[in-house]
């Protein structure tokens, strides 16, 4: 009986795991983040985005390159300059991104769409949330 029922705990849990794991919102992909025109999220469009573009690694994950970490919006907002909140234009982040600031390595900006650059800018000029 014991047996019987440590087997259905575990298709249980088998279960759930693989239902969360295969999410229909889980982001795989650079072109699966879609940012809202106005209300951009940080934790479902900024961060997947970072995560893509910039935050993988070698560059400015954990192994932040420059000292800039990007894959965590506190350590992000320390530093002087990177994001502005409310100033876009003034970003240092944007302005990499519209290539109006060089960046001395590659980054994934091959595959950066519209979207993505008016997305990041309208986040700054919302306040850069954490939300």
């Amino acid at each position: 009986m014991r047996n019987k029922i440590y087997s259905v705990i575990v298709i249980l849990l088998s279960s759930l795991i693989l239902v969360y794991a295969c999410n229909s919102n889980s982001l795989t992909n650079l072109d699966d983040i879609v940012f809202a025109e106005k209300d951009v999220s940080y934790l479902h469009q900024v961060e997947p985005f970072l995560r893509f573009t910039c935050a993988f690694v070698g560059c400015h994950g954990q192994s932040a390159a420059g000292g800039i970490v990007l894959n965590d919006y506190f350590e992000m907002m320390k530093e002087p300059g990177l994001v502005i909140p409310g100033n876009a234009d003034g970003s240092q982040l944007i302005q990499i991104l519209e290539e109006k600031l060089p960046h001395f390595t590659y980054y994934e900006r091959s595959r950066i769409n519209q979207n993505h650059l008016t997305g990041m800018r309208t986040w700054v000029n919302e306040g850069a949330k954490n939300n």
